[in-house]
């Protein structure tokens, strides 16, 4: 399926969500760099999270939620971290779409839009790395989510018995 993107006046294949989490990663590794970046891992936390993708530089965590369909966006504002006073994962929240699907993003989140091969800035909160981010995140869920990444790295690798991760 095809729609128009304003930006471009081009017609624009839509995107599926794991085709916006593939971004999503890339664009926190590339863009953002983080230097540890997870997608989709479920793992037991105080928020209940499963982020689509978030990364971690400076201390500071970026959480990116890739919404493809209005439902699904819908969907997102019922969760139960998203209520208010709920711990929730990311200091930075945003959401990756294809073009015109969220026309306002939630107080404090940004939007970002999938262009192409470009991901371009729509409205909301921006991301600086000198600034104060506008959430603290529950820092506790995300060690949680780190420590059991970290579990299945040792639990696969053959060669973990004599080395330690680094």
């Amino acid at each position: 399926m095809k729609q128009l993107s304003l930006l471009s006046g081009k017609m624009e294949k839509t995107m599926t969500h794991d085709e916006l989490v593939s971004r999503a990663k890339k664009w926190l590794k590339n863009t953002f760099h983080c230097r540890v970046v997870l997608s989709e891992l479920v793992a037991y936390t105080m928020s209940g999270e499963t982020p689509d993708a978030i990364g971690w530089i400076n201390g500071r965590s970026i959480l990116v939620e890739c919404k493809a369909t209005k439902n699904d966006f819908k969907a997102d504002e019922k969760k139960r971290s998203r209520l208010n006073g709920m711990p929730a994962l990311g200091d930075w929240r945003f959401y990756l779409t294809p073009p015109g699907l969220i026309v306002k993003p939630k107080d404090g989140w940004g939007l970002y839009e999938v262009h192409g091969r470009r991901i371009i800035y729509i409205s909301g909160e921006k991301y600086t790395n000198c600034g104060q981010s506008p959430f603290e995140s529950d820092k506790g869920s995300e060690i949680a989510m780190l420590v059991s990444a970290l579990a299945r790295m040792s639990i696969t690798r053959k060669s973990c018995s004599k080395s330690s991760l680094y």
